[in-house]
């Protein structure tokens, strides 16, 4: 009995010091989520196509440091919008061979974000690139009038979750040079002048594209 007494602060004592050491452990991998974040961001927006953008620096098991910072829905919101870019024809395609393969996953993980991402600013961007994807891409007569038709509800979309969104604002309007082409040279040439609004830039920790 003497001995369980005796052991007890030894007991104890290991018991806080691992505690701490997780603790130390779980600070750092704080430190390096946002570190991780932010330098990801600024590589993205040099190249869009770099692989291993947004990828868990961390040491403890199960990310617990993401968890507490709320990352999880800013990571999907700039995957999806790589996804994006790596769709479109003629981008790099960071190693991916299947380009429609990574076009399909990104419409999948766009038109998620367009209604489940946190803030209604994403959620435009995302309906917003939606209608991008749709109007531009390659597509016969019968289905284009259909195609537009999507793009238009995209694009609205996009406009009532964000009215400051002006790329979906032009992009409704642009719509409307495709409907009716004009003898004017900008009229005919819309589909290429479709904005992307919002993916060009990088946000703080826990914030948008």
């Amino acid at each position: 009995m003497r001995r369980l007494r005796r052991a007890l602060p030894l007991v104890a004592a290991a018991v806080l010091l691992g505690l701490a050491a997780v603790l130390a452990l779980f600070a750092s991998d704080i430190r390096a989520w946002q570190g991780a974040v932010t330098n990801s961001d600024l590589r993205f927006r040099a190249q869009r196509s770099h692989i291993g953008l947004w990828r868990t620096p961390t040491i403890l098991p199960g990310d617990p440091a993401r968890s507490l910072l709320g990352l999880g829905d800013a990571l999907a919101f700039r995957r999806a919008v790589q996804l994006f870019w790596l769709s479109t024809v003629g981008a790099s395609t960071g190693g991916q061979t299947d380009l429609a393969a990574t076009r399909t996953a990104a419409e999948s993980q766009l038109q998620r974000l367009m209604t489940t991402a946190n803030t209604p600013q994403e959620r435009s961007i995302a309906a917003n690139l939606l209608g991008v994807m749709t109007v531009t891409a390659p597509a016969s007569s019968p289905t284009q009038k259909a195609e537009i038709a999507f793009a238009t509800h995209y694009f609205t979309q996009a406009v009532i979750d964000d009215p400051k969104n002006l790329d979906a604002k032009l992009n409704l309007e642009l719509l409307l040079r495709i409907k009716h082409p004009g003898k004017n040279r900008l009229d005919q040439d819309a589909r290429g002048g479709f904005g992307f609004g919002g993916a060009n830039g990088v946000g703080v920790v826990g914030g948008g594209l």
